[in-house]
């Protein structure tokens, strides 16, 4: 039983060890990795300076004021390139947008066909109806006036 528990804790102590160096290499290896990005990483912010340097050179004043006279034929503005306001066009009338999208998706208000029948158990009731013709006519809306309380009675009136 001794030599038993003695192969045991010796196969334990060979796994651990085991187990040991090899979460030694991975470290190791994920280190080398960290360190190669990093070095990347910095030669890209390198590589991103360098690219804004040649942006700054590239778009300074001087240099595009001599590109623009070399290959554009430009002229300086003049009161005859300005225009009035009523020289411009009219905005053409949109109209009530909302109100014609609203008049194309509403539904009307009497459908033809039979009604829907009911489902909760209850009798369910025809009700014949006529349709009048009518006519309505707008009028200017009127200004508000305010009305004014009615008089009270007197006592006199009151007492008769």
């Amino acid at each position: 039983m001794i030599r038993l528990l003695n192969v045991l804790a010796v196969l334990g102590l060979v796994a651990s060890a085991i187990y040991a160096y090899s979460t030694k290499y991975e470290t190791l290896n994920l280190a080398g990795q960290v360190s190669k990005l990093k070095s990347q990483l910095h030669k890209e912010r390198q590589a991103v300076a360098v690219l804004r340097a040649e942006w700054q050179l590239l778009t300074r004043p001087d240099r595009l004021q001599a590109a623009v006279e070399k290959h554009i034929a430009l002229e300086p503005i003049g009161t005859e390139h300005l225009a009035r306001l009523s020289d411009l066009p009219a905005r053409p009338e949109r109209g009530d947008e909302i109100g014609r999208l609203l008049a194309a998706t509403a539904t009307p208000k009497e459908k033809p066909g039979p009604a829907e029948p009911r489902t909760t158990g209850s009798i369910a009731r025809t009700v014949t109806t006529t349709t009048r013709t009518t006519t309505t006519t707008t009028r200017p809306a009127a200004t508000h006036t305010p009305r004014t309380a009615p008089a009270t009675a007197s006592p006199t009136t009151a007492s008769r």
